[in-house]
């Protein structure tokens, strides 16, 4: 790491999957990434393709500090469909690496978006969400 040019850190890992309503997909409609971290906000969209797909690219910043400090990164995944809004995934990432809110895994869901919130307890902290994905 460069004293100047700071090191990637990761505030939200590569996230992919499939999103499904009642079981069929869930094509055409909008997904926002919510991140807030060191008091800046982060937001973008996208929006399923026909087969209810979607990609999100990792969002990183460079990280200056000269001193050591806590990380926290605030992250949501809300999917918007038919006037409605569902919280497929939060959790708040207190480590800077790529996929850590995983613990190590690729973060490749699959989400029915009418399934409840259920909570998953990591070493470093829980998750809320209706996604499954690969063990």
């Amino acid at each position: 790491m460069s004293m100047f040019g700071g090191k990637e850190v990761f505030l939200f890992s590569k996230v992919s999957g499939y999103l499904t309503y009642e079981n069929k997909p869930a094509s055409h409609i909008t997904l926002r990434r919510l991140v807030e971290c060191d008091g800046e906000n982060y937001e973008d969209t996208i929006e399923t393709n026909s087969d209810g797909f979607f990609s999100l690219e990792a969002l990183t910043k460079k990280e200056r500090a000269i001193l050591p400090k806590e990380f926290v990164s605030h992250q949501k995944l809300i999917a918007e469909y038919e006037g409605k809004e569902f919280l497929i995934w939060e959790t708040v990432k207190r480590s800077e690496e790529e996929n850590a809110e995983l613990e190590g895994k690729t973060l490749d869901f699959k989400c029915e978006l009418t399934d409840d919130t259920r909570f998953i307890h990591m070493m470093l902290h829980s998750i809320g969400t209706n996604c499954t994905w690969n063990n």
